[in-house]
């Protein structure tokens, strides 16, 4: 009786395994609630405790111009004194004296008080950049969290629906190897190919719990099913199409560049300040007291106004104005410092995050392309080897090339996401409309 040969199509075989791990993973999760990008956006904006301490340390930062203002506005205080004197040592020469006294400072003139208020109005900008970048990188990390997520669950998929089709392959080679049609090299290969993709599979389940978890840490929820990328999503090209033109918008607009610069402002008001202790002051006093006596009997009382001008020159320090003045210049220079370090990461990162955006456009149209190339060669390979003219290893390397070119292609869409938010977060443009955007291109 003439044998057969058995013949398998592994590409159909492969697209139903992937059909049926998908539905799989959206029975187990039907009680969950499904999760888009904006939701989670909104939850991570009530919960991320990075954003929480940024917001915090604004709100402490607004009372600083209020602070230093109060300086230089009038004084009031009222007061209350009481005394005995005793001019005799019987003291029958005694008297007593009590009364309230109120007095009044107004300063005129005092240049570290000035110097103060802009240190405090640089300060508070400083805070109000640095809350504004917390925000934008609040927007990077849960978009990057929840494209990890949906990278691991594809990948996972396809981990899944590869040892599937490998594990039936291994099994028809065992059949074959039964009646004497193949050798036990094929038996043995495809045994190899099958451990491997088992322990591919795992390493994918364990990374699809790591991202999850990751996401639930900016968000504090359950992550468990979440939109998923639509295939027919867009990949606009940058605009404008040019890195210079992004590095020179970053340059005016990166957050933490704008936020290296208003601490160097904050410094430079500080050390004007330092030298400012040096200047002379001019204060407008006034003293009004009145006060009851008494001694021997006698009792009488007295009132008393006074309204003066007091200019004040310090004259020795003990060396501390200029121990204050060396020390804002050092953190002047430290501060100047880590502008332009931050401003040649500012480009740098700009240029790249350009890059890499035109880069994965081209990866992503040619993984397509390749993907479209893996799987005719895996039909022609499950051909010839239906013909006996190929081995059933050559088989299962196409069969991987083919899982492989899949998940490189799903990895270049959300990379090319991830690129460009990466892009705007460097220019400074990133905003709450591009999370909204990006959430249109879900289902």
């Amino acid at each position: 009786m003439k044998n057969l040969p058995i013949r398998l199509k592994f590409s159909s075989i492969a697209s139903a395994c992937l059909i049926l791990q998908i539905f799989a993973i959206s029975i187990a999760n039907a009680d969950d609630h499904q999760f888009d990008l904006q939701t989670l956006y909104e939850r991570a904006k009530q919960f991320d405790a990075e954003l929480a301490i940024a917001q915090a340390e604004y709100e402490s930062a607004l009372p600083a111009e209020r602070l230093a203002r109060s300086n230089v506005r009038p004084q009031l205080s009222i007061g209350y004194r009481a005394s005995i004197n005793d001019v005799n040592d019987d003291f029958r020469g005694s008297f007593t004296e009590d009364g309230p006294t109120l007095s009044l400072r107004q300063t005129i003139y005092n240049k570290q008080h000035l110097a103060t208020i802009d240190q405090a109005k640089a300060s508070i900008a400083q805070a109000a950049a640095q809350l504004e970048s917390e925000k934008q990188a609040l927007i990077l990390r849960v978009s990057q969290a929840y494209f990890d997520v949906l990278q691991a669950e594809s990948e996972l998929a396809f981990r899944r629906s590869e040892l599937n089709a490998i594990e039936r392959q291994k099994e028809q080679n065992e059949r074959r190897f039964d009646v004497g049609l193949v050798a036990i090299t094929d038996v043995k290969d495809a045994q190899a190919q099958f451990d491997l993709a088992t322990a591919q599979e795992i390493a994918a389940a364990n990374t699809l719990s790591t991202a999850r978890e990751a996401l639930s840490l900016i968000t504090g929820v359950s992550i468990s099913e979440l939109a998923q990328l639509h295939d027919d999503a867009p990949r606009p090209a940058p605009s404008p199409a040019n890195a210079d033109d992004w590095v020179k918008v970053a340059s005016e607009q990166n957050l933490p560049l704008v936020t290296a610069d208003f601490a160097v402002k904050a410094s430079k008001a500080e050390l004007s300040g330092s030298r400012a202790a040096r200047y002379p002051t001019l204060d407008l006093v006034g003293i009004a007291s009145s006060s009851d006596s008494s001694a021997g009997g006698f009792r009488g009382s007295t009132e008393f106004g006074e309204l003066r001008l007091e200019v004040n020159l310090p004259l020795l320090t003990g060396g501390r104005n200029t121990a204050q003045v060396r020390q804002s210049k050092a953190l002047l220079r430290a501060t100047q410092k880590q502008y332009e370090l931050q401003r040649r990461i500012t480009v740098q990162e700009t240029r790249d995050a350009y890059r890499n955006v035109v880069a994965t456009i081209s990866q992503a149209g040619a993984l397509k392309k390749a993907l479209e190339s893996t799987q005719k060669s895996l039909e022609a390979q499950e051909a010839g080897f239906a013909e006996g003219l190929l081995t059933s290893l050559e088989v299962l390397r196409s069969l991987r090339d083919t899982f492989q070119a899949q998940s490189d292609f799903s990895t270049a869409r959300y990379q090319y996401i991830v690129n460009s938010l990466l892009l705007k977060r460097a220019a400074g443009t990133l905003s709450e409309e591009d999370v909204s955007e990006i959430n249109g291109w879900l289902k």
